[in-house]
């Protein structure tokens, strides 16, 4: 694993996540009532999962406050809630721009042994609310 593939949670640099941890790592704090998770590369770029348990929002930033890339489920329609931030907010978003929560926990492990998304998701640019 290079440097730059090197992720960890935001803020804490004490252990890199495998692909797989990662993956085990979001199940887990969905359980333990945490449905915000932030990781973060040496290189400082983010990778940020929220879940209403059901389905997940997974943006990658380059930097803060880049309008980054999500994944989104084409076939998605209408919109679910029930997700909340680690601020308190709730918020809803179009079940296009989320994808199931199994789905996103396959992308994040790949994502962080690869550097890359698996071939079966779809990637759009910006974000979509």
């Amino acid at each position: 694993m290079t440097t730059s593939n090197r992720w960890h949670l935001q803020g804490s640099v004490g252990h890199a996540y495998s692909g797989e941890e990662a993956r085990l790592l979001l199940r887990n704090r969905w359980d333990w009532g945490s449905q915000e998770t932030w990781f973060e590369n040496d290189a400082g770029r983010l990778l940020a999962v929220v879940t209403n348990g059901e389905r997940a929002m997974v943006v990658l930033l380059d930097a803060e406050g880049d309008a980054g890339e999500h994944l989104v489920d084409p076939r998605g329609e209408g919109s679910s809630d029930g997700y909340v931030l680690s601020n308190g907010q709730v918020d809803s978003y179009a079940d296009r721009d989320t994808v199931a929560f199994d789905v996103a926990g396959h992308a994040v492990a790949y994502f962080i042994e690869h550097g890359t998304w698996p071939a079966e998701v779809t990637v759009e640019g910006g974000c979509h609310e």
